[in-house]
């Protein structure tokens, strides 16, 4: 389960590194991976790491409880949230203002977690099929 967490985490974070950058840009489209650098530098570390654990205490607890995918999704949108406001703290901590970063990071925040989440179901129905064959 962990490996194939990991390859997910890791398509997620080359989204935030090609896709994310299409809503930042306004002017100039010059700084495009630049942007998505600087995007990919917040985000990916938080996908690594509280995404990756959160999405594995999720999958373990709907399994256990016999829970449906949508559960599990509105879960891993709770955990994105959480994961939000996190980064929100720690940027009013930082001496930032939390104007305009949330409804941003919110954003991002629901992008990740439904490409994450879908990549995630799409790459254990290829585990399935091949386990059967």
């Amino acid at each position: 389960m962990l490996s194939q967490k990991l390859f997910v985490a890791t398509l997620t974070a080359l989204f935030t590194f090609f896709i994310l950058p299409l809503f930042f840009i306004e002017v100039n489209a010059n700084d495009y991976f630049i942007i998505g650098f600087v995007v990919s530098s917040v985000t990916i570390p938080f996908i690594f790491t509280f995404g990756l654990l959160s999405s594995m205490f999720i999958e373990n607890f709907c399994y256990k409880y016999h829970l449906k995918k949508i559960i599990s999704f509105l879960l891993h949108i709770v955990s994105g949230v959480i994961c939000l406001m996190i980064f929100a703290v720690y940027n009013f901590i930082a001496g930032g203002s939390p104007e305009g970063y949330i409804q941003t990071g919110l954003m991002i925040a629901l992008l990740c977690v439904t490409v994450f989440f879908c990549i995630d179901i799409v790459m254990k129905k290829i585990s399935k099929r091949a386990d059967s064959l």
